[in-house]
């Protein structure tokens, strides 16, 4: 008997159309069909149902819910050639055969026995359970993703839309004002200009008028019999009229305001304005991939002085900085915010300046999701007036030959001082020497030249001028922790 070394590949085609189930749909009988097709099977009445299906109940393979298939009694099936029980199962032909079809048309094929058959496919089912289960809950999470990312897109797009309305409403109402503002210069101008005008026609009304009136008497006086009477009045004549040829000659005859409104409209604003704004599409970078670069390794600042901080920028963000925001935030809740410079595409600045004394969150976010380090726990102190500092009590502390660069107090009254040994005295409040922190050396723990040192909490900070790097440990037990620079 041939032993099958292969299971049968499981198909997810439709059997009508030929093509991936789309909306598969199951009969109790486990068949399965596209939902398409068995609707256009219904509607062309090819397919007739014979009183054993006629009630099968169609059942939606994409449910969420459990389904109980119902228990299904299954009869010996006997072949259509022979008295024979259908036993073996041809994998060749994909098909059950009896033994006598076994021996005459499937001896050479690749056949098995029906159950172990069985047994081997429902492992292969198992198999394939088993993978697709694995494949539902990725897929499920991009689709949760998806649907977030479009109610983004909705809100993103609405959010610019509503900016570029208000952009070009305020846009509009400036050249609205300044159209107003034209208009009422031009008026102005033309109305100074029609009263000049104005002004000149009237004097030459009036002349005009005094002209006429000369000329006139003066030809009634000529015609007049009365010498006494044409000498009477010949002399007030006379001199009016030479009055009026000497107006005409001062008068200018030309309107003297004759210049000409024009107005200065230049069509580069028009040509601007096509080039206006933009509306660009960029990589969202995750914030992981912002990070405070500089600044968190002393959790520690001043009251009333500014501190920094520097985030690291991935490449490519551009425009995106804008949308990198800083707070520092109290344990009461309340804020202060804080400001963003970017100095390029790699680097910005993130600066406050506490203005009480407490524990502060710094939080620095890119549209609204914190970057990498944030937020970060800070300690704000009171500032220290050295200026107005007094001497209560002197004691002397014997730091070796070298002397001491560093000196800072611990709450616990105990006094480190960086000796230039290569090491950190520790002494008690009546300047005892009660252990050393760190050895000369260029390892991890150990100094070349300790310079400044600094207390936060019970962390002790040591800066090393040759090494140029600070260490901190442990202020009480003066174990390593870690170091920077």
């Amino acid at each position: 008997m041939a032993e099958n070394t292969s299971p049968e590949p499981i198909t997810m085609t439709c059997e009508v159309c030929s093509e991936y189930y789309t909306d598969p749909l199951m009969l109790p009988c486990l068949h399965s069909f596209c939902k398409k097709c068995l609707i256009k099977a219904k509607e062309k009445q090819v397919h007739k149902r014979s009183k054993k299906k006629a009630n099968h109940k169609l059942i939606d393979l994409e449910t969420k819910e459990s389904i109980e298939l119902p228990a299904i009694s299954y009869e010996a099936v006997y072949c259509a050639r022979h008295p024979e029980k259908l036993t073996y199962y041809c994998n060749d032909c994909n098909k059950l055969v009896c033994q006598i079809c076994l021996n005459i048309h499937h001896k050479s094929h690749n056949y098995n026995y029906y159950l172990d058959e069985g047994d081997t496919a429902r492992e292969a089912l198992k198999k394939s359970v088993a993978f697709c289960g694995g494949v539902i809950p990725p897929v499920t999470e991009a689709i949760a993703n998806g649907e977030k990312m479009l109610k983004q897109i909705a809100t993103r797009k609405e959010e610019v839309r509503q900016k570029i309305k208000e952009t070009f409403e305020e846009l509009k109402a400036a050249l609205d004002k300044r159209c107003n503002d034209l208009l009422v210069k031009t008026e102005e101008i033309a109305s100074a200009k029609r009263n000049s005008v104005r002004k000149q026609l009237d004097g030459f009304c009036k002349l005009v008028k005094q002209v006429s009136h000369g000329r006139h008497l003066a030809s009634s006086v000529s015609e007049c019999t009365d010498p006494g009477e044409v000498l009477s009045v010949k002399k007030l004549i006379t001199n009016q009229l030479e009055e009026c040829i000497e107006k005409y000659k001062k008068l200018p005859l030309e309107i003297e305001e004759n210049e000409v409104i024009i107005t200065c409209l230049d069509n580069t604003l028009s040509k601007e304005i096509g080039e206006f704004g933009n509306v660009l599409k960029f990589e969202q970078l995750g914030p992981s991939l912002y990070s405070i670069d500089s600044g968190l390794a002393i959790p520690l600042a001043s009251v009333k002085k500014e501190r920094k901080f520097k985030v690291a920028l991935p490449a490519g963000i551009d425009k995106a900085a804008s949308y990198l925001k800083a707070s520092f935030i109290k344990k009461d809740g309340s804020k202060e915010e804080g400001r963003v410079i970017v100095n390029d595409s790699n680097t910005a600045i993130v600066s406050s300046t506490p203005q009480s004394i407490g524990q502060y969150e710094l939080s620095v976010t890119i549209r609204d999701h914190h970057i990498k380090g944030s937020p970060y726990q800070l300690s704000v102190k009171a500032s220290r007036d050295y200026a107005n500092a007094t001497l209560t009590k002197q004691r002397y502390f014997n730091v070796g030959n070298f002397g001491t660069r560093g000196v800072a107090v611990h709450t616990n009254g105990e006094v480190f001082a960086s000796s230039k040994d290569g090491f950190v005295q520790v002494f008690s409040e009546d300047g005892t020497a009660v252990r050393k922190i760190g050895s000369k050396g260029k390892c991890k723990g150990q100094f070349d030249r300790p310079w400044g040192v600094l207390l936060v909490g019970d962390r002790l900070y040591v800066s090393d001028d040759n090494l140029h790097r600070v260490q901190y440990f442990s202020a009480t037990t003066g174990q390593y922790i870690g170091q920077f620079g």
